[in-house]
């Protein structure tokens, strides 16, 4: 169950499988003018810019994980992670760390207008990272697998083997959806999301204080 408001804010994660729909749900939190930080983001700015988790990217994948122009080659690091759990283990204990006390020192230094009364944590990996123990609640956006692996298809391209080898990399969804203190479905048409994050603003407006 959601913890009391102890920070004078409430952090609230967002997460679920590949294709579920958290990016849309966080696009409409952020309609509402409540403030969304990606933990994905942070993660892959820290890999661009921070020169000693860069070292140890390399020292993972090689000179290959990094274009000319220093940005991260994605596809050949995802080749690899998807691939190999421990390639993927040892990444995740070289960045999430970091990311998640980058991300609480954001939080905590937004103005009280921009954090107030609750600010929203996107992160595909919040319960993997250990990040959910830092926060007061956490939503869960959830979708079949038949649906996400539709959608996938339809988005990025990929094939159905390299989607289903995305899900096995991450918590089962199933499991993310016991675990988290509000679910999303998202099954059907997205038209019906706006209502559903109507509803929870409130909700967690309220329970903010």
């Amino acid at each position: 169950m959601p913890t009391p408001n102890k920070h004078g804010y409430l952090r609230v994660g967002v997460t679920g499988g590949i294709g579920a729909g958290k990016s849309e749900v966080c696009k409409l939190f952020a309609q509402r003018g409540r403030t969304v930080l990606s933990a994905d983001r942070v993660a892959r700015e820290l890999m661009e810019t921070d020169a000693a988790v860069a070292a140890g990217v390399r020292r993972l994948f090689g000179s290959e994980a990094y274009n000319a122009d220093g940005t991260l080659n994605t596809a050949h690091v995802s080749g690899i992670v998807f691939e190999d759990a421990q390639q993927r283990a040892r990444l995740n204990a070289l960045v999430h760390p970091i990311v998640i006390e980058k991300i609480l020192n954001a939080m905590d230094a937004l103005p009280v207008a921009q954090r107030s009364p609750y600010t929203i944590v996107e992160a595909a990996l919040l319960y993997e990272s250990g990040m959910h123990k830092y926060l007061d609640a956490v939503i869960v956006v959830h979708a079949t697998e038949i649906v996400r692996i539709e959608r996938l298809l339809a988005r990025d391209g990929a094939t159905r083997a390299e989607i289903v080898k995305r899900f096995r990399a991450q918590l089962p969804a199933g499991e993310k959806r016991e675990r988290g203190d509000f679910v999303i479905l998202n099954d059907g048409p997205r038209s019906g999301l706006p209502d559903k994050v109507v509803f929870l603003d409130s909700l967690l407006t309220q329970m903010a204080g």
